[in-house]
């Protein structure tokens, strides 16, 4: 893991050392040996480093790394997982194969494919290339988006780093905070090239950055839409396949010079990526497991089909398999406004879920000091790996197999005990139903469509939804609930893979913080690739959902987890701890009462309604208001005074 940065002059400008030094000041935690700055003989560009060696690999490198010839210079924060197979490809010996580091086989590739490089490439991966015989920086980030660059250009100069604050650091960069997004962010929209500085813009996840002398051009390079049909003779096949393709992406995964960690929680996706980690580890590796859980005798009560405490389920996980050490922590440490300043520290933005942000920090605290250096997770695993297949249903009826359709809407509506005309609504009726159509109905019942910030428990004011268009927005952005209720499960599934946003930059910027790199396990394109291709009857058959990951953890996971039909609850007790917060929410809106734009952009007074309100005990009924409107805005308010702060 490293954080990398680079500047290119246009017009001829030359390009000085000393602001990639300043951006490299801002990034001292990235790296923990002295920082490596490389500049263009002629001036026309410059590459700077601060590298964290977390792969047996790492201890071969020095970036910046050049090829022979010195043509080719390059920063990387990589990690590449099809390396057997670039070696193979290129005639490298095993031997000589392991004594390469990642960033060596980017440059290779970058010598062989040019600017097709990324898509040749499997892993996590962000970097920077200067090619003096075009006088080109390229620039590319993987498909998912792991890892993060963020991009500032003027008309003369452009500045690209692992970090927004490299970017803020320099002298040239006016730090404005970007309303737009702010506005996006307050109702839950994903924009993947957007920031929440003006004039500071991400290179989307599955792009590529090409800057000329004439030039900034991004391009997208990859396209899950192309992921080929997998055909394959029995259930057992698709299992073995299956079990395949998905211990390969774990094995990679465990790359690392220290102990790897897992987020453990009883459902589907960490589980079975515990479960196949433990199968995958080499005999002698650790690997330590890690869960919060409620206080120990605390008896809230979940909504509906939402499990508070999954302790028993992760120990159960844990016996199954000896070499795994679990840490199960009990009781909440703090608030997530004791936690406010550090997250913007390393992330420079606020995040969606602000509810999770303690107990997420007490696992990497726990893990850190455990002397972890990787934390696996389950992410994306609903769209991958435990994909439910129902959206197969609509595919179904819409291909004109209305028998099958039908049938699946029956099993699915005894299997969950559903009234089965409720199951073909939701599944079928009103998702082909026209727009117009909808509008109609709507009206003739009476009922109104719900605002985007009602819907998405936002405190945003309404005048400033309206005035920064969200709604529209969210239709250009395919992200509203009319556009992605009537898409195909292929359709829906690769809106969710490639909506990333700003999802990853806190797990990215995390690397700063305790430090530890995040893996992210379902979301290997290998993974996604198999996933996409396999028939819908693989997941959904006689009303039993997530068929695949069932059948395949049929002997890695207890009977308990691989047939649960329940979520686990995160931040289940959060209405035992979040009473403790009124006093700070209190004293945060009065100071953001003397903020202009947070008076411009938060509902403030509802936001007071709501803690004049507070009740004396917090149950379900509770959390459309409190920990998501309430919290969502107090974290975003405590986001612009926090900048307005460090501007001043």
């Amino acid at each position: 893991m490293s954080g990398i940065c680079a500047l290119y002059g246009f017009g001829g400008r030359p390009v000085e050392a000393r602001p990639v030094d300043r951006m490299l000041a801002a990034m001292e935690r990235w790296g923990p040996g002295p920082a490596a700055v490389w500049r263009d003989p002629a001036g026309r560009a410059a590459l700077g480093c601060r590298f964290m060696p977390v792969t047996p690999e790492d201890r071969f490198d020095g970036q910046p790394i050049a090829s022979k010839d010195g043509t080719l210079v390059l920063v990387a924060d990589a990690r590449i997982d099809n390396r057997p197979e670039l070696a193979a490809e290129w005639g490298i010996a095993p031997g000589e194969a392991a004594r390469l580091p990642d960033s060596a086989f980017i440059l290779e590739a970058y010598r062989a494919w040019g600017e097709d490089c990324a898509r040749r490439l499997i892993g996590d991966f962000a970097f920077l290339l200067w090619d003096a015989r075009r006088q080109v920086l390229f620039g590319a980030r993987d498909p998912i988006g792991q890892r993060v660059l963020y991009v500032h250009g003027s008309p003369s100069l452009l500045a690209v780093a692992s970090s927004v604050h490299a970017l803020l650091a320099l002298e040239h960069v006016t730090a404005r905070l970007n309303e737009q997004k702010l506005a996006e962010l307050l109702v839950l929209l994903e924009d993947g090239s957007t920031t929440c500085y003006e004039g500071i813009r991400r290179l989307a996840a599955g792009h590529v950055m090409v800057v000329t002398p004439e030039a900034l051009a991004f391009r997208r390079y990859w396209h899950p839409e192309a992921a080929p049909a997998v055909r394959l003779g029995s259930d057992g096949e698709y299992v073995e396949a299956f079990l395949e393709v998905f211990g390969r992406a774990v094995r990679d995964r465990l790359r690392s010079v220290r102990p790897v960690a897992i987020m453990l929680s009883g459902g589907l996706d960490s589980a079975s990526v515990a479960a196949m980690a433990a199968r995958e580890r080499r005999s002698g590796d650790r690997l330590l497991a890690f869960h919060a859980a409620p206080r120990a005798g605390y008896n809230g009560v979940a909504q509906p089909g939402w499990v508070i405490d999954e302790s028993d389920d992760v120990q159960a996980v844990a016996a199954l398999h000896p070499g795994m050490e679990l840490t199960i922590l009990r009781g909440q440490e703090g608030t997530p406004l004791d936690d406010a300043g550090r997250l913007f520290d390393a992330v420079g933005a606020p995040i969606r879920n602000s509810i999770s942000l303690t107990w997420i920090r007490m696992l990497y605290e726990r893990a850190a000091a455990r002397g972890a250096g990787v934390m696996l997770n389950g992410g994306k695993g609903n769209l991958t790996i435990s994909y439910t297949g129902l959206r197969g249903i609509l595919d179904a009826a819409r291909a004109g197999r209305i028998v099958d359709a039908l049938r699946e809407v029956r099993a699915v509506a005894v299997r969950r005990g559903h009234r089965r005309r409720d199951v073909l609504r939701y599944q079928i009726l009103e998702p082909l139903m026209p727009r117009a159509l909808q509008s109609l109905r709507r009206r003739l019942g009476r009922r109104q469509d719900v605002p985007m910030e009602e819907a998405s428990h936002s405190a945003i004011r309404p005048a400033f939804a309206a005035e920064m268009r969200v709604a529209e927005r969210a239709r250009a952005l395919r992200d509203d609930d009319a556009s992605l209720a009537r898409a195909t499960a292929r359709e829906y599934r690769i809106q969710g893979l490639t909506a990333t946003g700003d999802a990853y930059d806190a797990y990215h910027a995390f690397r700063s913080w305790f430090p530890i790199e995040t893996r992210e396990v379902p979301s290997d394109v290998r993974v996604i690739d198999f996933c996409l291709g396999i028939p819908t009857a693989q997941y959904l058959r006689d009303g039993q959902d997530r068929q695949l990951i069932r059948r395949s953890m049929r002997d890695l996971l207890p009977p308990s987890i691989r047939q649960r039909t329940t979520r686990g609850a995160q931040a289940a007790d959060w209405p035992e701890w979040f009473g403790a917060m009124r006093g700070g929410v209190v004293a945060e809106l009065d100071r953001l009462d003397g903020i202009e734009l947070a008076r411009r952009c938060l509902d403030l007074p509802r936001m007071r309604r709501l803690v004049d309100a507070w009740p004396g005990c917090f149950g379900p009924e509770h959390t459309g208001d409190y920990p998501l409107l309430l919290l969502r805005g107090i974290m975003m308010g405590r986001f612009i005074r926090w900048f307005e702060e460090r501007a001043s």
